[in-house]
């Protein structure tokens, strides 16, 4: 009866041993997926900084070519009405001078379309 108490006890000893690496074994199991989901959650944080990084320089390159765009636009016009005002200043043809006339009132309202295009131009830089 001695080696069945024996037996007994070192068999309950053995489970208690086995609970207890299989305890320790899931605690580590679970340590390691915390840190892995910790890990994850960085790795997403930083591509979501990347994507917004590159979002925001993509649309800093379309604002910076709209705005090079507006300055030739404007640019335009200016030289336009310089030569007609020249050519009133300068000519005594009547023609001439209501050809003149004519190009400052196209160029006149051109420079009022651009205006509003530099207005929302201006607005989108806001959002």
């Amino acid at each position: 009866m001695k080696n069945s108490s024996r037996e007994a006890a070192g068999a309950a000893a053995g489970t208690a041993m086995l609970i207890g690496l299989s305890a320790a074994a899931l605690a580590g199991i679970s340590l390691a997926l915390r840190q892995k989901a910790r890990s994850d959650n960085a790795a997403a944080d930083l591509l979501a900084t990347h994507q917004a990084h590159q979002a925001r320089q993509a649309r800093q390159a379309r604002q910076a070519m709209q705005a090079q765009r507006l300055e030739h636009d404007l640019r335009s016009p200016i030289g336009a009405m310089a030569v007609a005002l020249e050519l009133l200043r300068t000519s005594d043809d009547s023609a001439t001078k209501l050809e003149a006339l004519q190009v400052l009132e196209r160029q006149v309202a051109r420079m009022t379309s651009l205006t509003e295009q530099v207005h929302q131009f201006a607005q989108g830089l806001n959002d």
